[in-house]
């Protein structure tokens, strides 16, 4: 994708620009987004409101399939997702399926059921599963001893194809260094080839971090990172949250420019997201004022912006920064090349898109491992998408990254979609979010800031409705599978008068 320079700052990459004159920059460009009209466009959103686009059509869409319909338009390459549902500790914000301090034999359990997925579906094809990509994420991979490491890489590499230039990452939690045999995985992490490595930090601040329940402090962070230095890995990259509870513009300056002086080179820096099941949403509806508001979140956004530009990174895909170029080519692919390199989501709640069919594995343990031990993938639900569908998922996640050839688009599906989205298309221009210049659209860098609240404009009518059948029939969302793992902005639940009511009122009416 062509990388988008952010702004600059002072330009001098050895001393990052001052708190104070972070501070100026940042509040000048919040002074001047347009809120009432964007708001009015559906674009602005609030902070319980906010949420990206992860998968579409969103899981409430999604209807019982079966595996054959699943896997039978995959690429000839692929993007692998393997998904390791094991933590030591229950982080309030997080939202992805796990379990906590599971034993031994439980983890052992569910290695033997992901073997034998990966070795299902490897057999479902002509030529194998070939990666272009493959990603260890959870939950925590590193929660998983040597020996388990050793016996996942084995078997992995037995049943994928992969090349030199094969990206493979590995997500770690700094809390991993706390364990006896710590040193033993990350070489049998190294040595099952991982090439890019992955960990949350959220934040430097010792207050923050413990409010997080993170199950880690600074002292494990800068432990982990000499120990990857010392064994000569340097591509690796650092999750930051910003709008957490007792953040401040002072401690979200002081991680940033921590790490920086650290050596790290690549972030990844998002918003906090909020669902009804985590705890941190419990803890924002009772106590607001311990949170930046919209303002200040909005601020911080800006604050990363400025600071990374000083020292060098670009952006690209949003949300994704680097100081030496590429950020990620899972990334890159996830949002430019899906159709034609695709994803394919191993392990329990993982997803993936396959052939114009999107769809999720089962996101309860003991009926994942029970069905792959008869003998079936992890398959639950899934849609495969009409031709428009695809035009429109295609626009919600190209403008993340490379952007949007709608003539390419045009070629590839025969749709126009530059006029079938032309009120849409026109408004965003008028508001400053998108530039379009030879059939192509890209994002401004205001609109990178409201990415999400973009993408989501572009859901089809039946997408939604069928969405608000969906959330007709949920009794609880906090415990119901298809709401608490429902990745998408669209038709949320989440509070009254908030985004799932506007829709519903938009659409009914």
């Amino acid at each position: 994708m062509p990388e988008q320079q952010l702004r600059r700052g002072s330009g001098d990459i050895s001393a990052p620009p001052s708190l104070s004159e972070t501070l100026d920059y940042a509040r000048a460009q919040v002074a001047a987004i347009p809120t009432e009209p964007l708001r009015a466009a559906g674009v602005y959103r609030t902070p319980l409101e906010y949420y990206l686009v992860g998968t579409y059509p969103p899981l409430k869409y999604l209807h019982d399939i079966d595996q054959s319909e699943v896997y039978k338009g995959i690429t000839p390459s692929q993007n692998l997702y393997l998904h390791m549902p094991f933590c030591e500790q229950y982080c309030t914000f997080c939202h992805f399926y796990k379990e906590i301090n599971s034993d031994t034999d439980r983890v052992d359990t569910y290695l033997t059921a992901l073997h034998a997925e990966i070795g299902l579906v490897a057999g479902k094809m002509t030529d194998g599963l070939n990666a272009s990509s493959v990603y260890f994420g959870g939950g925590t991979p590193s929660y998983l001893n040597a020996g388990q490491l050793t016996g996942l890489f084995e078997h992995l590499w037995r049943n994928v194809g992969v090349t030199a230039d094969t990206e493979i990452t590995f997500e770690l939690h700094p809390g991993v260094v706390r364990r006896p045999d710590y040193e033993d995985r990350l070489d049998a992490i190294a040595a099952g080839r991982v090439n890019r490595w992955v960990f949350g930090i959220q934040s430097m601040d010792e207050d923050v971090l413990t409010t997080l329940n993170r199950g880690h402090g600074r002292d494990e962070v800068y432990r982990l990172l000499g120990l990857l230095s010392d064994r000569g890995i340097d591509n690796l990259n650092v999750d930051l949250i910003f709008g957490l509870p007792f953040q401040t513009f002072e401690n979200w300056y002081g991680t940033l420019t921590e790490l920086l002086a650290a050596g790290v080179t690549k972030f990844n820096i998002f918003p906090l997201m909020f669902k009804r099941s985590d705890p941190i949403t419990r803890q924002y509806i009772r106590n607001p004022e311990n949170f930046p508001d919209a303002a200040d979140r909005l601020i911080m956004h800006y604050m990363a912006e400025y600071v990374l530009a000083a020292e060098g990174f670009t952006r690209g895909p949003v949300f994704y920064y680097s100081r030496a170029g590429e950020h990620s080519q899972q990334q890159q692919n996830k949002f430019d090349s899906i159709e034609e390199d695709n994803l394919v989501g191993l392990g329990v709640s993982s997803f993936g898109y396959i052939g114009g069919t999107q769809y999720y594995n089962l996101c309860d343990n003991a009926e994942y491992m029970k069905t792959v031990a008869e003998g079936r993938t992890g398959v639950w639900k899934g849609h495969t998408l009409a031709d428009e569908e695809r035009v429109r998922r295609a626009i919600m996640f190209g403008i993340r990254a490379g952007g949007v050839d709608f003539a390419g688009l045009e070629r590839t599906f025969g749709i126009d979609g530059a006029a079938l989205f032309e009120p849409e298309l026109r408004e965003l221009t008028d508001l400053g979010l998108v530039d379009i210049t030879d059939g192509r659209m890209v994002l401004t860098d205001l609109g990178c800031t409201f990415v999400d609240g973009i993408g989501h404009l572009f859901a089809s009518d039946e997408v939604r409705e069928r969405v608000l059948e969906t959330n007709d029939r949920i009794e609880s969302p906090s415990s119901d599978p298809v709401d608490r793992y429902d990745y998408s902005p669209i038709g949320r639940l989440d509070l009254p008068g908030g985004i799932g009511d506007r829709y519903r009122d938009q659409v009914r009416r």
